[in-house]
């Protein structure tokens, strides 16, 4: 597992991205991917013991697709 500290300085990283390009939906849709990402985390942690890279792969695609479902969904 990563470094809390990395953790934490990436995740404020890409919200300060997100809030200052996208503004409100840009942090919604962060929080969205941040928890999708979580989710394929805990899934992998339970099935396959921990992460591979494509666990890597398969998480970073499913961020993108909740980020994109929830900038389609938000006015």
């Amino acid at each position: 597992a990563p470094p809390r500290a990395a953790v934490l300085l990436g995740g404020g990283l890409a919200l300060t991205v997100a809030g200052s390009a996208a503004g409100r939906p840009g942090l919604v849709a962060a929080g969205v991917a941040a928890g999708a990402v979580w989710a394929v985390g805990r899934l992998a942690r339970a099935k396959l013991g921990g992460q591979t890279g494509d666990v890597l792969g398969a998480a970073q695609v499913v961020a993108e697709t909740a980020a994109l479902l929830t900038f389609c969904a938000l006015p």
